[in-house]
């Protein structure tokens, strides 16, 4: 009787770390919902003569989508989705982000994008990761919420 109890407790131990195992290579990044520009006023290299800048109020700008780039997204690198199946499920958009293809080191990362890239909230992916999809939804007032996933 104590093999088996033994037996039992090895199996659930074996379970519980596979699964911890699966969790701790997921990994999900959530852009936030939206973002609010101070007012300023626009700095123009040359201001038209006889012409002046108007300052802008404060501006609530919304999530249109995200990207993923191939190094800091200031270097515009940004990589093109494609398909990918997880678990026997297809994903799109998806990106390869396994650390074997950053051949300079300068990582992958996630670009959350406002008003047609007017802000942009950059965040670095994990470098274990080694694929990563958008999910995307709405909320109640149908807002667009996003979300990185993965593995």
């Amino acid at each position: 009787m104590k093999f088996k109890i033994r037996t039992l407790s090895k199996d659930l131990l074996l379970s519980i770390l596979l699964g911890i195992g699966q969790f701790a290579n997921a990994y999900d990044l959530v852009c936030p919902e939206s973002v609010t520009v101070k007012a300023a006023r626009p700095e123009l290299k040359v201001t038209p003569q006889h012409w002046e800048v108007s300052e802008h109020k404060d501006m609530l700008l919304t999530l249109d989508g995200v990207g993923v780039y191939g190094g800091n997204p200031l270097d515009l690198a940004q990589l093109k989705p494609e398909s990918t199946v997880v678990k026997g499920k297809k994903h799109y958009p998806a990106w390869e982000v396994d650390s074997k293809l950053d051949l300079d080191g300068v990582g992958f990362w996630l670009s959350c994008s406002y008003n047609h890239n007017q802000v942009q909230l950059t965040r670095r992916i994990d470098s274990t990761m080694k694929v990563c999809w958008a999910v995307y939804s709405k909320d109640s007032q149908g807002g667009l919420l996003a979300k990185l996933k993965c593995q």
